[in-house]
């Protein structure tokens, strides 16, 4: 008979614990397999904004900026964000003073500081705008960058805006003031000139723009000497048969603790206007006429505009007394694109008078050319 005194016990037992010590062990050696500090509990607290901007026109100053997606610790923002925008009168000389709040989310942001009448009035003062971005307990890392508008009287806005056609573009016009201030002009392509018919069952093609959509034009800045308003000015590319949109600002400039800035006027009203092609090409010149075999020959100087359609031919006949019978007949049924032309259609010993009228593409006809004379010699 065995015994089943305390060895017997103990033998029992041991394996039991040596199972019991190896799973202890595996779990705290996986409790060691990541090791590292404790981190604490995250504060919610949006990245600083980093760039601001402002600029002034009339009577506010606009701002904008970029709103973080991530806290200071590297985690995605909670919602519920709100900016606080603060103005300072002067760089470092006053605290900068909370003067909106608007809710906000990550991206593109943007507000308004429509300035009190104290600063819309000479002297001139810096004004400096930090924004911070509270969470939903209100709390804030700080402040963003500085950024940096003008404060002190805008100049005046734009008044009786015009814009004619003219040959060489479009002329654009307004009241000009005595004020020091150079003008901003912004132009916006509308519509294109329509495309030609198509024939049959040609597919569409779709026409590039022959200019840039939009254009930005400056009218009375100098890089030397006071700046003038000259009361209008030559947009060079503007194309006819195309209509466009123009607005206009007054912009002045001022330095400021060591800043360039700018205060501009609230845009004039926009005015939209069609190119209309209303000049006629110039009038041909250096017409000569030859007789030739069974003929007259005419030449001239070519015209250099650029939607030149080609050129018509009158012929009038001459009395023996030199004077002109009759209106002038055309002899080119439609514009030939050629500076020259040969009258297949004459009489020998008759003189002839010729002259050539420059066409375009919008039909528009020059004046005669200086007329020539010639008789085909009878055989």
């Amino acid at each position: 008979m065995k015994s089943s005194g305390p060895s017997a016990t103990c033998r029992t037992v041991q394996p039991l614990t040596a199972l019991a010590t190896a799973v202890l062990a595996a779990w705290f050696l996986s409790g060691c397999a990541s090791p590292g500090p404790a981190r604490p509990p995250s504060l919610h607290l949006a990245r600083l904004v980093t760039d601001l901007s402002a600029a002034r026109t009339g009577d506010s100053v606009s701002l904008h900026w970029t709103t973080p997606e991530k806290t200071t610790d590297g985690l995605k923002v909670s919602p519920a964000l709100t900016a606080e925008i603060c103005r300072q009168l002067a760089a470092h000389s006053s605290p900068c003073t909370p003067v909106k709040r608007l809710p906000v989310h990550p991206g593109p942001s943007e507000a308004s500081d429509l300035l009190p009448g104290g600063l819309t009035s000479d002297p001139a003062t810096l004004l400096t705008y930090r924004v911070k971005i509270l969470n939903a307990n209100g709390h804030s890392a700080g402040l963003s960058n500085p950024a940096f508008a003008a404060a002190g009287a805008a100049p005046a806005p734009i008044e009786h805006l015009r814009v004619t056609p003219v040959r060489d573009g479009a002329m654009i016009q307004w009241q000009p003031q005595p004020a020091p201030a150079f003008i901003d002009l912004d132009r916006t392509l509308v519509e294109t000139s329509s495309p030609k018919k198509r024939s049959g069952k040609q597919p569409r093609q779709l026409a590039a723009p022959s200019a840039p959509a939009e254009i930005h034009l400056q009218a009375g800045k100098q890089s030397a000497g006071p700046t003038v308003d000259p009361g209008g000015t030559i947009d060079p590319i503007a194309k006819r048969g195309e209509t466009y949109r123009y607005t206009a600002q007054r912009v002045r400039t001022i330095a400021l603790g060591g800043h360039d800035l700018e205060i501009r006027s609230t845009p004039s009203p926009t005015i939209t206007t069609l190119m209309r092609d209303t000049f006629p090409p110039a009038v041909p010149s250096g017409l000569a006429v030859v007789p030739g075999n069974g003929s007259i020959d005419l030449s001239w100087e070519p015209d250099t505009e650029p939607d030149l359609a080609g050129y018509l031919v009158y012929r009038q006949t001459v009395a023996t007394d030199g004077t002109l019978s009759g209106a002038p007949s055309q002899l080119t049924p439609k514009p030939i694109p050629a500076p020259a032309f040969s009258d297949l259609t004459v009489q020998p010993g008759q003189t002839y008078s010729y002259s050539v009228v420059a066409v375009d593409s919008a039909g528009n006809q020059s004046a005669a050319s200086s007329e020539a004379r010639e008789v085909l010699r009878k055989q």
